[in-house]
């Protein structure tokens, strides 16, 4: 089992260990009180959650693009969720999809019987939704794995700038790196954005990302676009039309310059990150970006990409966030989410998954609040993989949700349809 039961021993030891101490003292007994009353209502509401979520199956709607992934989550994390009586059914889905379901369902009236029941979302769709009052809230700092959770970062506190307000819990943390064949290129040639643009001017063809609103081609383009706009610092906090129009012809100036250089002379663009996967194991292009730098490692495990595969970031930072998993306020399975969303969570699956032989994913809690951080640190870190604490270097922040909209909007105006 994981940290679901022990949590509640270890509340119910507090409330013994709390009970014996008040009947040894004659002082402070109402902090004592207080503190047996928190420990107890904790443990009925867990214990409460558990019995609530015995026979349901839980419909999680996620992006289903990575074999390893959807291994994790249907061997693993489904043999977990079993444990408690509960059937995780991952549905591949869109994540902007996803949130028109929802929202379609809550304009029909259906407010007790949705069809998804945990999503994996980013923070744009979070802002969206939770706007339209789709998400349920007032859970996520209840589940026991929470108290490994740095709820007090502002990484953790705002999801692109949305404030997360205890409608979703944190189970990723990603990095953005440049991933490139050392037996063509040089990390040299990525050190910043202008020393890039000079080697895919040098190399016609060797480089693209994917179309926006792809996940990973978006980040691509928000990352080219603040060097293009001088640095992100103009670009922080809420949209700012007047800014927009000011700033962003330079971006879309900057990106079109380097257009006819990309891969097949920028007439066509992936459509998603797997293909942009693909181009690099075949060898037609030589880079790309892309969040989840632990995957080239699994692809190069697996004979899919070459030997010499290495990662790299700008010596001025790449993008970085937190995933995030939400529960629709129509769930008729959200007791069953908690219980999904607790697994994901917890230690030891935060440690299974950032194992590079599994997923290399990185965790979204603080391991060093667990039993677990020097089987964490022990973790090999493959030739192809920079080291967790070197993509972190000179983080960039992502943008609030409106300003992703409108990146994404003007790209598809003013580069892909120019």
């Amino acid at each position: 089992m994981l940290r679901i039961r022990r949590n509640l021993s270890v509340v119910a030891g507090l409330s013994a260990s709390l009970l014996a101490l008040g009947a040894c003292s004659t002082t402070a007994e109402v902090p004592e009180v207080e503190s047996i009353a928190v420990a107890e209502t904790a443990a009925s509401y867990w214990e409460g959650v558990l019995a609530e979520a015995q026979g349901q199956t839980v419909d999680w709607f996620m992006w289903a693009g990575d074999d390893r992934l959807n291994a994790y989550i249907n061997e693993y994390v489904a043999a977990e969720a079993a444990k408690y009586g509960v059937t995780l059914n991952q549905v591949s889905s869109d994540a902007a999809d996803t949130v028109n379901k929802v929202l379609g369902e809550k304009q029909a009236g259906n407010v007790d019987n949705g069809s998804v029941d945990l999503v994996w979302i980013n923070g744009e769709n979070f802002a969206s939704g939770k706007q339209a009052d789709l998400w349920l809230c007032g859970w996520a700092q209840t589940l026991p794995s929470a108290e490994f959770v740095d709820w007090e970062s502002d990484a953790i506190k705002f999801d692109f700038g949305t404030p997360v307000d205890d409608c979703e819990a944190p189970w990723n943390q990603a990095m953005s790196v440049i991933t490139f064949d050392s037996s063509k290129v040089s990390s040299e040639d990525f050190s910043s954005v202008p020393a890039m643009v000079k080697w895919i001017n040098a190399n016609p063809g060797q480089f693209t990302y994917a179309a926006p609103p792809d996940f990973n081609g978006s980040m691509t383009v928000r990352r080219l676009f603040y060097d293009a706009v001088g640095g992100y610092d103009r670009l922080l906090g809420k949209f700012d039309q007047t800014t927009y129009d000011e700033l962003a012809p330079q971006a879309w100036e900057f990106l079109n310059s380097i257009e006819g250089n990309l891969w097949r002379g920028g007439t066509t663009y992936p459509q998603a990150i797997d293909e942009v996967e693909k181009l690099y194991a075949s060898g037609e292009i030589s880079a790309y970006i892309s969040y989840n730098a632990g995957r080239s490692a699994l692809l190069v495990a697996d004979g899919v990409y070459r030997e010499s595969t290495r990662s790299t970031t700008f010596t001025d930072g790449m993008i970085g966030n937190t995933n995030y998993v939400a529960i629709p306020f129509n769930s008729p399975a959200s007791a069953g989410a908690k219980v999904v969303a607790n697994i994901l969570q917890s230690p030891e699956a935060q440690l299974r998954k950032a194992d590079p032989s599994v997923l290399g994913y990185y965790p979204a809690i603080e391991m060093s609040r667990t039993e677990f951080l020097a089987e964490y640190e022990a973790l090999p870190v493959p030739k192809s993989v920079l080291p967790f604490t070197q993509q972190k270097k000179n983080a960039n922040p992502e943008l609030s949700a409106a300003w992703l909209d409108a990146i994404e909007k003007g790209w598809i105006a003013n580069v892909l349809q120019r």
